[in-house]
């Protein structure tokens, strides 16, 4: 019974709002001093899609990574991307992830070159950020997002918006 009790207290209420600047467990946050810094941690390659597991038991895990176990860490920077879909899924724990292979990238009002092929991932919080089924990029579609950047403990840079304002189509 106590066991149930702490499960239900991590899982109540949506799990993918905050971000834990404490990482105890996971990869290490690089050393960022200035949005330059961020381009060079970005994806030369798409992640792996986030699959059928892993979407339906995220909200088992979403609240330890909140405290800080294979959790996010804020960058101390905002950007704006551009970008065609690549992949895209919504999980249990209310995050709609999207990968997006960037045309655009700026950091702190910076306009970043981007060299090669860079890849990152947003991941929008369904609670914060009150999408529609049809407002929801899908894979193919050029998308517009404002966000935080944050390092994932999994060992990668990511975007997180946080208002619909924050996330647009594109016609192409």
């Amino acid at each position: 019974m106590p066991c149930l009790v702490i499960v239900a207290a991590l899982t109540t209420g949506c799990t993918c709002t905050a971000i834990s600047n404490h990482q105890w467990v996971g990869r290490k946050v690089p050393e960022i001093s200035r949005p330059e810094d961020i381009a060079k941690h970005l994806r030369q390659s798409v992640n792996g899609k986030v699959g059928g597991f892993a979407r339906t038991t995220s909200f088992l895990f979403a609240p330890f990574k909140r405290m800080g176990f294979v959790g996010w860490s804020d960058l101390g920077y905002d950007s704006e991307i551009t970008g065609v879909v690549k992949q895209a899924a919504k999980s249990t724990d209310q995050f709609y992830t999207v990968d997006v292979k960037l045309e655009t990238l700026q950091i702190d009002g910076r306009n970043i070159p981007l060299t090669d092929e860079c890849y990152l991932r947003a991941e929008i919080c369904l609670c914060e950020v009150k999408l529609s089924e049809k407002d929801r990029p899908r894979e193919g579609e050029i998308v517009w997002m404002r966000g935080r950047m944050v390092w994932d403990g999994d060992g990668f840079v990511e975007i997180h918006p946080r208002s619909e304002a924050e996330v647009r189509k594109r016609s192409p």
